[in-house]
């Protein structure tokens, strides 16, 4: 018994708190009920041995409803402390298996008890304990003689060294208390259906140690007058008095939460390392400051700089392009003569173009419009052409029948005159629109030279000049 009660005081006094104001703490209250469940337990015959009378004989274990109740504080850094009642009626029924006997057990404990909660798993709250304290034990047993036909059988449930009678009956009854110190230990799982009120169940393993009680033992004679009835002391003492229970219930924590303050918890320096230069420390190679330019070296040509003069340009020799100004190492790279003066890469910049060849009233195209015939000339020699489009128009001054033939004439002379200087015929359609699409809109019978005209429009299969670069 002793070695018990100091291993459950070693418990409590590990779990004890070393406290410190925190968060959500505060006073609760909790309310539980559940099943209890004694273990088998065993009637001692010493005082039996000894010359008195004792109960012997082995108790069946035997479970009934078990609840409590408890006040508490919180400290809120994971500890809690509590005191409990809590209460539990155990019937073994016979003693040792004996007709005529009985035994019961009431056991009411008041307990102290420190909790470690498990703060990690969200809502839920495993949480492990111990506790101790004292424990009330009212014990009630009784075991009769009992006859088997004329026969009186003495109760092997109670026994006694007493032979003051040859000839009698026995009666052996006790009601009594006894407050001992017991322990217990806790585990169970939380749930916080809000911040101050929680579902608890748990499973508790409780010590009660050793029960000893007293009662009275009655001898008395079977025939009347012979003998005087006698009464003595009794002694019922329950060995090694174990329980298990389940519980559940509520604890409500009084007070509001307090607000959860974040810990600051500094990132770890990073390594430091050696820049290529030997000197220089950083935490990240790429902060190294760049290395030193090489030395550069001017070539031949007097102002190319390199590295390495094996990086040279090879000496080249240069030639005067016909204009007398261009000089370039190649002729196929002096600049060619058009006949518009435009530049080759100019004319040949774009996919699509679009020149104009206007007419003076009734005549042909006008002298301002050579330059636009030279450029199409160009475009024809020096692009990649796809396709010409020449469409002819007229003004609104004549009728229409004689505006259209006008029209398809000049887009057909214009066609010829462009197959003349060279351009592939089979690129080039024409046709007239007559005054159907008036750039300035007229009224009928009205000269506009901007409506005299003749469009052709290019199309190149790719931009760029066909022969240079």
């Amino acid at each position: 018994m002793k070695h018990k009660l100091l291993f459950a005081a070693a418990a409590v006094a590990l779990m004890a708190p070393t406290m410190a104001a925190a968060q959500d703490s505060g006073v609760y209250i909790k309310g539980q009920i559940g099943y209890g469940v004694t273990e088998d337990a065993t009637f001692g015959s010493d005082d039996a041995a000894a010359g008195g009378a004792a109960f012997t004989g082995d108790l069946g274990g035997a479970g009934d409803v078990a609840y409590g109740v408890g006040v508490g504080y919180d400290f809120g850094e994971n500890w809690r402390v509590e005191g409990e009642y809590n209460t539990l009626f155990t019937d073994f029924g016979t003693i040792g298996g004996q007709p005529n006997s009985f035994a019961k057990l009431r056991t009411n404990a008041f307990m102290v008890n420190a909790l470690y909660d498990f703060s990690d798993f969200g809502r839920f709250q495993p949480f492990v304990g111990a506790g101790i304290g004292l424990i009330e034990s009212n014990l009630s047993a009784s075991a009769h003689d009992f006859a088997i036909g004329t026969n009186l059988v003495s109760n092997p449930a109670c026994t006694t060294t007493n032979t003051n009678f040859s000839f009698g009956a026995v009666s052996c009854d006790l009601d009594d208390s006894e407050n001992d110190l017991g322990w217990q230990l806790l585990a169970g799982l939380g749930y916080a259906i809000t911040d101050n009120l929680s579902w608890d169940t748990h499973y508790r393993y409780v010590n009660v140690g050793d029960v000893r009680t007293e009662g009275d033992y009655t001898e008395f004679a079977i025939a009347p007058d012979t003998r005087p009835t006698e009464v003595s002391q009794l002694i019922g003492d329950l060995e090694d008095v174990s329980q298990h229970m389940v519980m559940t219930g509520f604890r409500y924590r009084f007070g509001a939460s307090a607000p959860e303050v974040p810990v600051y918890v500094p990132p770890p320096l990073p390594p430091v390392v050696v820049c290529p230069d030997g000197i220089t420390e950083v935490t990240d190679l790429a902060l190294c400051p760049p290395p030193p330019p090489p030395p550069t070296f001017t070539c031949s040509d007097g102002f190319t700089e390199v590295t390495d003069l094996a990086l040279c340009p090879p000496e080249v020799e240069f030639i005067e392009c016909p204009d007398g100004v261009t000089m370039v190492s190649d002729l196929s790279a002096c600049p060619v003569e058009t006949r518009s003066g435009e530049r080759v890469e100019d004319l040949c910049a774009q996919q699509n173009r679009q020149e104009i060849i206007y007419y003076e009233f009734n005549r042909g195209a006008s002298p301002e419009t050579r330059n636009a015939i030279n450029r199409i000339l160009d475009i024809g020699e020096f692009c990649q052409v796809q396709s010409i489009r020449v469409v002819g128009h007229t003004d609104t001054s004549g009728s229409r029948a004689y505006n259209q033939q006008l029209s398809e004439r000049r887009a057909a002379d214009a066609r010829e005159e462009l197959v003349r200087q060279g351009i592939n015929p089979a690129i080039i359609s024409s046709e007239g629109k007559g005054e159907t699409e008036l750039f300035v809109q007229t009224p009928d019978g009205t000269k506009e030279q901007l409506n005299r005209r003749t469009e052709v429009l290019i199309n190149l299969s790719s931009v760029g000049a066909a022969t240079f670069n």
